[in-house]
């Protein structure tokens, strides 16, 4: 090959007008496919300016979208949907956590109805499995032997993981009558649990109260916009029935409104009393405190299950700090957080855990719960209450002391 002085036409052959095609081809071609790709390729080696990481997931989607086998492989909504509640699952347990339109709907309707067809437990969710947060007091579930804190890993022999949210509700949820399998992992027990429970007609509980003797029993079981007019209500019959100590019962009461307990704390305790104390991200505190007169001024015992929680522990504590109730049971659940819901356009809707409560003397609770002052277990199997009875029991001797 001759060598031609620089800056002189080089003389052209046929081999060399072949690469020149060649070379065209190989261009057409990677500009075809970069230009095709252009975005998820931009995406997943950039991810995009300004969404930092989040790019890679929307280039993963293009990859799948584009050159799955099957064109309708990944459903883009449901695909949100699963990422949104994958990311939120490892944010704190499942507090944090994600509803699409119709979910929330659902939970709306079931708290204005107050009713459901289902099992009667409260769970959180996570993308492996439901942990029982909550068992209502009567329910089918809890007649069944499902426990606070039971891992829920299948729903009639169909893993919980792998599915959304709505998927795994649905199953539990149904008609009146019909039975739902769920197998659970229990702490201390080695091997899984199958525990076939028959459907009901599930009454979401806020107050109800009678006397037991001259012990007045005042259950409360959802913290609700209208509990705490319902709650007075039930005081005031209360003593005009002449009881002589009122027995808040907090049993399996998975909280609810915060303002809700606020109000309740005030039917308890003067003016100008702490209530609780949230604290931010920031470690801001926010500081509530009792506005009223004391509606009830006697004797106050306060009962409590490990599935009192939130908005529960919130009064618990408050009236264990101040010296104005004494605590018994067994210790509570343990939830030191408050979530705040925020709605999206397309009404889905997040809650966030956005702080953090301390009790008034500042008593973090979280994972811990409220220990009783006095300890009363309901015994495994009992067919009977045997835990209220010997809550009563011990009011009916503390008040002969006094």
């Amino acid at each position: 090959m001759i060598n031609e002085p620089f800056g002189r036409e080089p003389r052209r052959t046929t081999r060399h007008y072949l690469n020149i095609i060649a070379l065209l081809i190989v261009v057409f071609v990677a500009g075809t496919f970069f230009g095709a790709n252009a975005r998820g390729l931009t995406q997943y080696f950039g991810f995009q300016s300004g969404t930092g990481n989040f790019g890679k997931v929307d280039a993963i989607y293009n990859y799948v979208s584009d050159y799955h086998v099957n064109p309708e492989a990944i459903d883009q909504t449901q695909a949100v949907d699963n990422a949104i509640r994958g990311m939120l699952g490892m944010v704190d347990g499942g507090y944090t956590r994600y509803e699409t339109a119709e979910e929330a709907a659902q939970f709306n309707q079931s708290a204005i109805e107050g009713e459901y067809a289902g099992i009667g437990i409260q769970s959180i969710y996570t993308p492996t499995e439901l942990i029982v947060e909550i068992v209502f007091r009567g329910s089918p579930a809890e007649k069944a032997g499902v426990k606070v804190r039971d891992h829920i890993i299948a729903v009639d022999g169909e893993p919980v993981k792998g599915k959304t949210q709505k998927e795994v509700n649905s199953r539990i949820r149904g008609t009146e009558g019909t039975e739902v399998t769920l197998t659970v992992l229990r702490e201390g027990v080695d091997e899984p649990l199958r525990i076939t429970i028959t459907r009901g007609k599930i009454k979401i509980p806020v107050v109800d109260w009678k006397m037991e003797g001259e012990i007045g029993h005042l259950i409360h079981t959802s913290f609700t916009e209208p509990s705490p007019n319902q709650l007075r209500a039930g005081i005031e019959a209360l003593k005009a029935e002449g009881a002589k100590a009122i027995l808040l019962d907090l049993r399996s009461n998975p909280g609810g409104l915060l303002n809700a307990a606020e109000s309740i704390v005030d039917f308890f305790l003067p003016k100008g009393q702490v209530i609780v104390r949230q604290v931010d991200r920031n470690g801001t505190e926010q500081v509530s405190s009792t506005r009223y007169d004391t509606v009830y001024a006697g004797p106050l015992y306060v009962l409590l299950n490990e599935g009192s929680a939130s908005a529960s522990e919130v009064v618990s504590g408050a009236l264990q700090d101040h010296d104005r109730a004494t605590l018994l049971g067994v210790t509570s659940f343990g939830k030191g957080t408050v979530q705040v819901p925020y709605g999206l356009v397309d009404g889905s809707r997040v809650w966030i855990t956005q702080y953090r409560y301390l009790t008034p003397d500042g008593r973090d609770i979280n994972a811990t719960g409220l220990t009783p002052d006095v300890e009363i277990v309901q015994p495994d199997g009992a067919k009977s209450d045997i835990q209220l009875q010997r809550a009563l029991e011990y009011i009916e001797n503390d008040l002969t002391k006094r």
